[in-house]
């Protein structure tokens, strides 16, 4: 008989259940650079991934030195929501790899309510997940603070130390180790050296292996 030390697995949202990052920072690229604050597709990549809406724009209005337009968020947001209906895909394997994980489960995201239940519905995954959605605006701090991961754990009537995360971006794998849970870092498209000096366990790059590494 397969067991695990886990007793809940908290999955980040975008790039870990639904390939979303591309088309996110396609389009903030494009916004961005419409409304005058020039910055390539690359650049929003290296500095937002995993980051929240609002620490972005943040940086954003920081760098420039310039506020940003009063309707900017929500014209962006209709235009992301407009990319993702026509573009979205699931991450590759996920699909799979949640029938087979019996383990309770739930979702721990610096994105908003609208954009999580958006997404999971889109990739047909919202029904691993029904009423165990939780994001950085239920609470004070978003990622790289632990206060979404330990909001799940209490949701979830779990001890943290008995989490494992699942995690593509160093703020999210710092927020996870700051509160106590083992993190296992999904790096498809890199090496995942950054994922392990921020604190994860063990680094895997292909889904389908996620399910071996939680039952031994």
């Amino acid at each position: 008989m397969d067991t695990t030390q886990f007793e809940l697995v908290i999955f980040d949202c975008d790039g870990v259940l639904v390939d979303s990052e591309p088309i996110l920072n396609r389009i903030f690229a494009e916004m961005l650079t419409e409304v005058g604050f020039p910055i390539t597709y690359a650049e929003t990549t290296r500095q937002f991934k995993g980051k929240s809406l609002k620490t972005c724009l943040e940086i954003i209005e920081q760098s420039y030195g310039k506020p940003l337009p009063k309707d900017f968020v929500e014209r962006c947001k209709e235009r992301e929501f407009a990319a993702l209906r026509q573009e979205l895909q699931p991450v590759s394997g996920i699909t799979e790899t949640l029938e087979q994980i019996t383990l309770p489960k739930c979702v721990a995201s610096n994105s908003n309510h609208r954009h999580i239940q958006l997404v999971l519905n889109l990739t047909g995954l919202i029904h691993n997940f029904q009423g165990k959605l939780y994001s950085a605006n239920d609470v004070a701090r978003p990622k790289p603070f632990p206060d979404v991961y330990l909001y799940a754990a209490q949701q979830m009537n779990t001890n943290p130390q008995n989490c494992v995360v699942i995690e593509d971006s160093v703020s999210g794998v710092q927020a996870a180790y700051k509160a106590g849970m083992t993190v296992f870092g999904y790096a498809h498209d890199h090496d995942g050296a950054a994922l392990t000096a921020a604190g994860a366990k063990i680094i895997f790059n292909d889904m389908h292996k996620l399910p071996q590494l939680l039952y031994f």
